[in-house]
């Protein structure tokens, strides 16, 4: 001990520690010449020893012994050294489970058949020490599959043990919540996805608080709803939709805890990333943490909540301000669209993004194309052939990627909505000011997206190809999002939109409302249908003066999920076919079909406490004979290019009552299978790190 207080230099520090031993081993490491410029926090009791660095071999001052059998004084370390310390686990985490050499062998190796499988993978010992293995690993040559799997079985545990499953305190089985859904079968399947919410339910383990650098997962304060199968995690906006069927559960001190989760992650990171993984960090999701305080005080009536979070709602505002808005000339105000700056592929999904990019030669053409893969899973959308080209030699094709280049119609509705609700937030705490910034912003922003994105000839909004300077007058589903948040211009006319839904033909199909019409073998393609883009178009019906339409669509979409519920032994999955209204399932995308699932529970628990008086169900609308087999798993190797009409001549549409005569169908060709890719010209530069714009 004396041998290493010489070596200290002569002004004081903090050395912090959890016990004695911790401390020696911080001297030890000072007295061979690794001269700590780093404080040191131990996560749990975490205590300060001051060390006197004078010339002298004289100990300053003790304090005496404190009595027998208790713990050393508990001194908390300052907020600079607790984020300096987070800031260095951080890194060390992203270089672990963001970049480097050890992510690119396994994920290119093809040991997971999942990518995600090997970041959501905690470590049996801390970061340095395992990069530094695998350094030396590496020195004794080529390291194969075999080897490869030996190192991952030594210094990585199973996924899954950074949550604990536990039970939340106010959920309660026997809710009234329910009784005024009229149909007993509705009322039946109400109160079974009720009783899913504990099994969703999730807090952060223990022994991650104690070393959270061996683990991928961000910590939060509170437990939360995930969204269940491989999403593990918190994830942004799922958990609207999820918190809207809690509040229908009488859950809300699940929902306050959820939103202070989020709260927690904007006054750290400054925005709330796509989900609570460190590689998640370089990308959020369409921002709903508006939405879901606004849902919050309107079930709780809760001012001093609000008073609270606005200053948070403001600082996530200001993040897309400054990070994803452009600003075009004619203009009244900017508009946002999702970006995101990328020097490598996504780790959670390592080998398709490699693959995807195989026939780029150039680094930033890459990495080009990486971030529009990032941006379109920032979108919530990842994927659709909204995103892909219309043109060239690439044209439908997932390689020709091009998220940045447009501005979606939801995005903005989303912005402008939670500037409005904002603005009426600052009405509830008398904030003047604070109310008319809000009223300004949105008019101007209202204004910005008629012009842009309203189509007076079709009676819809449209995204706006920044390239071509033009709208994609395609139909989405995101196309109606501007009716929910209020994001209209004056003198807006909803039977406008009721007419372009008709002519569509998206209302025909009898398993729900699609997300496109397009039969890219993409997810977020026809002929799947999605909770969350359902509930914004039924609730955007309804408050634009369209009541009936709003539920027919409810009461189409519950029917579904209810037939698969009722056909699966009570699963609930996260997309579904519209082809048919019975139990035939969706598939498309980068992974298998997931069951659970939090945001498509939410939904329907919101419907059936808002619709469940008006609909009803019958043992008549299972349709036995609907042959709809090309389209279950579908994929994008298998996927084909024809239309809609196309497809469905084969089904019994006189059945089912399916109009098109009128139908819009824009044609995507398939994406055909892609080689492995050299990648002899990735980035491996350490200090690239994950940026944020």
């Amino acid at each position: 001990m004396k041998q290493a207080l010489r070596l200290l230099s002569s002004n004081p520090v903090v050395v912090l520690g959890v016990r004695r031993q911790r401390f020696s081993s911080v001297l030890d490491r000072t007295s061979r010449g690794f001269l700590c410029t780093t404080t040191f926090v131990q996560p749990r009791r975490p205590f300060a020893v001051a060390v006197d660095q004078t010339p002298t071999l004289r100990r300053p001052p003790q304090p005496p012994p404190p009595p027998p059998h208790t713990e050393p004084p508990i001194i908390p370390p300052t907020a600079e050294a607790r984020k300096d310390v987070y800031h260095f686990e951080l890194r060390m985490k992203q270089k672990i489970y963001c970049e480097g050499s050890l992510l690119h062998a396994v994920q290119t190796s093809h040991i997971f058949a999942d990518c995600k499988t090997f970041v959501d993978m905690p470590l049996k010992h801390d970061a340095e020490s395992t990069l530094n293995k695998w350094e030396a690993l590496q020195s004794l040559g080529a390291v194969n599959a075999e080897t490869l799997a030996a190192f991952i079985r030594e210094n990585f545990d199973e996924p899954e043990g950074e949550l604990v499953e536990c039970a939340p305190a106010d959920w309660d089985p026997m809710t009234d919540k329910f009784r005024k859904i009229g149909d007993e079968d509705y009322r039946r399947f109400a109160t079974a996805l009720h009783g899913k919410w504990p099994t969703l339910y999730r807090k952060i383990a223990e022994k991650v608080l104690v070393n959270p650098e061996r683990y991928s997962i961000i910590p939060v304060p509170n437990p939360f709803i995930v969204p269940g199968g491989r999403f593990r995690e918190m994830y942004y906006w799922d958990s609207f939709f999820t918190i809207k069927g809690l509040i229908a559960s009488g859950m809300l001190q699940t929902v306050r805890g959820m939103i202070d989760n989020m709260q927690f992650l904007v006054e750290t990171f400054g925005f709330i990333p796509n989900g609570n993984r460190v590689y998640y960090l370089n990308r959020s999701q369409p921002p709903l943490l508006t939405w879901c305080a606004h849902a919050y005080f309107e079930a709780t009536k809760d001012v001093s909540f609000v008073e609270n979070i606005l200053p948070t709602l403001r600082k996530e505002l200001a993040f897309f301000q400054t990070n994803r808005s452009i600003m075009l000339e004619g203009w009244s105000s900017p508009l946002f669209r999702f970006t995101v700056q990328a020097v490598r592929p996504r780790p959670e999904s390592y080998r398709e993004d490699m693959e995807c990019a195989h026939h780029l030669t150039d680094l930033d053409e890459k990495c080009t194309l990486w971030g529009d893969i990032a941006a379109a899973a920032e979108s919530g959308r990842d994927f659709s052939a909204r995103w892909f080209a219309n043109s060239g030699p690439l044209a439908g094709k997932l390689q020709s990627m091009r998220t940045s280049q447009l501005v979606p119609v939801e995005l903005n509705a989303i912005i402008c909505g939670n500037i409005r609700l904002m603005g009426e937030m600052y009405d509830v705490i008398n904030d003047v000011e604070g109310s008319k910034w809000c009223a300004l912003m949105q008019d101007q922003m209202r204004r910005t997206m008629h012009q842009v994105l309203w189509n007076e000839e079709h009676g819809c909004w449209f995204d706006y190809d920044l390239k071509a300077m033009e709208q994609i007058t395609t139909f989405n589903d995101t196309n109606f999002f501007p009716m929910f948040t209020r994001s209209t211009h004056e003198g807006f006319d909803s039977n406008r939109v009721a007419d372009y839904l008709i002519r569509s033909g998206a209302l025909g199909f009898p398993g729900g409302f699609p997300s496109s019409l397009v039969t890219s073998g993409e997810q977020w393609d026809f002929p799947n249908s999605w909770a969350p883009t359902t509930w914004v178009l039924i609730e955007g019906l309804r408050a634009a003066g369209q009541p009936e339409m709003a539920r027919d669509i409810a009461d189409k979409w519950v029917r579904k999920n209810f037939n698969m519920w009722k056909s699966s032994g009570g699963k609930m999955f996260e997309k579904y076919n519209v082809v048919s209204p019975c139990y035939k399932v969706s598939g498309g995308g980068e992974y298998e079909m997931q069951e659970g699932f939090g945001w498509t529970n939410g939904v329907i628990l919101d419907l059936l406490t808002t619709y469940g008086h008006l609909i009803r169900w019958t043992a008549g609308d299972t349709c036995e004979c609907c042959s709809t087999d090309g389209f279950c798993g579908i994929d994008v190797a298998t996927a084909t290019a024809a239309k809609v009409p196309d497809v469905v001549d084969e089904l019994p549409s006189s059945r089912h009552d399916l109009h098109f005569e009128d139908a819009t169908l824009p044609q995507t060709p398939s994406t055909s299978s892609l080689e492995s890719m050299d990648t002899s010209t990735t980035s491996s530069d350490p200090e690239d790190g994950l940026r944020i714009r």
